[in-house]
């Protein structure tokens, strides 16, 4: 059972037992990362909402048609640190990252994962890895294939929302919205405007639209740390946006895949799609239908990912 403690009024919470799920499913025992197995189902994607020029919508049904794994975290500096050790991978460099004298997002030329900037955990082993690129991202993918021998990947949108929700059917995948998202998960909150951080991608609402309460962190929070949703994912819900394969087009072309798989264009694909929301980002853009977009090699200091992997004989 997962407890944690929330800051304000050092209350206990415990994850009840309806939201266990089956026991994790790991590739190897050194740097594969836990996977959660998803089951197949059907669920309405999108949302008649979103911004000026960022729709969430059209809804429409997606049938997932077979179960796959998803990593019950987000990677983390550890993981990635271990990939970049075994391989020699260079790392993309010049992540941008909040300033926080001018209260500007600004590329820093020597901020990688490591060094990441303000609020996301100088590279801290159990902190989620940041100022990562969607082809970053992919290089470790392909990396933990080549390991295990198992098909490792990016999640699709579908897959993304369809886990995230876990059964459910509202804004935010638990029961009282955005007033109560300091229980299970980081966003913006009275912790991260008391520290000064800026809601820099405040979305409606506004630049300030921080949720009325305090989840523990002004920043970047450990991973794990709120409880786990009904499928065992921690964090799919704020701490820091994570990439998906699809390439980003609004509103949901009519072509769109209706089983789960990611959209893909011909040729280039200039922005890729990215969900979750992050400890910096205002409520709205927390929702689980909000899509963030972004190119290929985009490096933010609250950028990050999971990686998904298909099934081979329920395996």
């Amino acid at each position: 059972m997962t407890y944690r403690r929330i800051a304000a009024g050092l209350a206990l919470v415990l994850a009840p037992p309806a939201m266990a799920a089956p026991r994790p499913i790991r590739d190897c025992t050194d740097v594969c990362p836990a996977m959660a197995v998803i089951p197949a189902g059907q669920f309405m994607m999108g949302a008649d909402a979103g911004e000026a020029d960022r729709p969430e919508g059209a809804p429409h049904p997606v049938t997932i048609r077979r179960a796959f794994a998803l990593a019950t975290r987000e990677v983390t500096n550890a993981d990635y640190a271990a990939f970049v050790a075994a391989t020699g991978y260079a790392s993309s460099r010049g992540c941008r990252s909040l300033i926080r004298a001018t209260g500007k997002v600004e590329a820093i030329p020597d901020a990688d994962f490591r060094h990441p900037g303000e609020g996301a955990g100088q590279g801290a082993p159990n902190m989620p890895v940041v100022c990562v690129s969607w082809r970053d991202a992919k290089a470790y993918t392909a990396w933990l294939s080549q390991k295990t021998g198992k098909p490792y990947r990016l999640p699709s949108e579908a897959e993304w929302e369809y886990a995230a929700r876990a059964g459910t059917k509202g804004e935010f995948p638990w029961e009282g919205g955005a007033a109560k998202a300091c229980v299970h998960a980081n966003v913006l909150d009275e912790d991260g405007m008391k520290d000064g951080a800026l809601a820099v991608f405040g979305g409606a609402g506004g630049m300030a639209a921080a949720v009325p309460c305090r989840d523990g962190f002004a920043g970047a929070a450990p991973v794990g740390s709120y409880p786990p949703n009904a499928f065992g994912l921690y964090d799919m819900v704020g701490n820091v946006w994570e990439w998906t394969q699809d390439c980003y087009v609004a509103p949901y072309p009519a072509d769109a895949p209706r089983d789960g798989r990611a959209y893909e264009v011909a040729g280039q694909c200039p922005r890729r799609a990215v969900r979750g929301g992050s400890w910096i980002s205002a409520a709205f853009r927390n929702r689980v239908t909000w899509r963030g977009r972004d190119p290929e090699d985009q490096v933010s200091w609250i950028f990050g990912f999971r990686v998904a992997r298909d099934l081979v004989d329920g395996k």
